[in-house]
């Protein structure tokens, strides 16, 4: 969305995506029927460290300017990544989202009213902020329109530049993380269905709704996986790490050998998210008159067993697991590796695509 500074697109391009705890690179090769995977990697913090590459607090995203462009300088140095321009995605929890309902106007006049409207929705001052949208219904000049304002800290995209400088990337752009994982829905889903796309990260939780490909909705709110991880290592008083093993191994699922203990702490907050989600769905509704037909599901914890079945009696829809490769040429033996990979490396992924376009 935000400063795409050339015109004709390059051979191969690079995402780049900051967690939490772990930074990813990808980089593609231009394709004809399909993009091709040329190279990936990713570094992460170990799980025992009380650092991380980002946090957000009092509005402003704190990064470890030098750890995260030491990172990145190590990953395409082991992966042998010699492509510099780059897109970097941007965590949603950075961002402010507001939709807002314009009447009929000029395109000229567009500016000022988003930027009138959205004040009083954002808790900084126009210098602190970059503001962009996307129209998702309606034309300019001829009828009422939406539109979804997505704003920036200033800070954030200072920082987002420095980072890429001191790793010695050309950054071509910055984009909210949704924005990303929508460019990886393709097909009849992108085409025809309202999709609830539910991220679930360390930090937090996204839950975006795409009507027909376009991004309608998205909130953020702080129960994620890491959070699981701590409430089941202070409920069972066992360490973090083995937390972490006992939550991926076990998840929600009872089976022979399993610790019962763990579904019945998992549960309350795996249903706080699933509350959000529905409420989202609600607000949808009440406003479009429109029922979510599917459910994406990505981000670190996709892969929890029992997850998905449990999104899918819950909130009554098909649930299906994000898998960005889907849509990329790859050697065949790479195919059950990046199976595994695939709903952690979507924004990284989401990022590069839009390089092509």
């Amino acid at each position: 969305m935000f400063w795409n500074f050339f015109k004709r697109g390059p051979k191969r391009f690079l995402g780049v995506d900051i967690g939490t705890s772990s930074i990813r690179v990808i980089e593609l090769k231009r394709g004809n029927k399909k993009h091709l995977l040329e190279n990936y990697g990713e570094f992460q913090i170990s799980s025992t460290s009380d650092k991380s590459f980002r946090i957000f607090e009092k509005n402003s995203l704190l990064l470890s300017d030098e750890e995260v462009s030491d990172a990145i300088i190590s990953i395409r140095s082991e992966a042998g990544i010699e492509t510099k321009e780059a897109n970097f995605s941007i965590p949603d929890f950075s961002s402010f989202f507001i939709t807002l309902d314009l009447p009929i106007m000029r395109k000229d006049e567009l500016y000022e009213a988003v930027k009138y409207e959205a004040r009083p929705y954002i808790p900084l001052p126009d210098n602190e902020i970059t503001l962009d949208w996307v129209i998702t219904e309606g034309g300019v000049s001829k009828t009422p329109i939406k539109v979804l304002v997505v704003a920036i800290p200033n800070g954030v995209v200072s920082q987002y530049q420095r980072i890429a400088q001191n790793s010695g990337l050309d950054l071509k752009l910055l984009e909210p993380e949704v924005f990303a994982l929508a460019r990886n829905v393709s097909g009849e889903d992108k085409e025809k269905k309202n999709l609830g796309m539910i991220d679930v990260g360390a930090r937090s939780t996204t839950c975006s709704i795409l009507e027909k490909g376009v991004l309608k909705i998205s909130h953020s709110f702080n129960v994620a996986g890491n959070q699981l991880t701590e409430t089941l290592a202070q409920s069972l008083n066992i360490d973090y790490n083995k937390a972490n093993e006992l939550k991926e191994k076990q998840g929600i699922i009872m089976k022979e050998g399993s610790n019962e203990k763990v579904k019945d702490i998992l549960l309350p907050l795996i249903d706080s998210i699933l509350e959000e989600i529905k409420k989202a769905f609600r607000g949808f509704y009440k406003k479009e008159g429109k029922e979510i037909d599917k459910v994406v599901l990505t981000g670190g914890i996709s892969f929890l067993p029992g997850l998905k079945d449990y999104f899918s009696s819950e909130l009554k829809k098909e649930v299906e697991i994000l898998n960005p490769f889907s849509n990329l040429s790859y050697p065949p033996v790479l195919e059950q590796t990046l199976k595994e990979k695939a709903p952690v490396y979507a924004v990284a992924v989401g990022a590069a695509l839009k390089g092509f376009e």
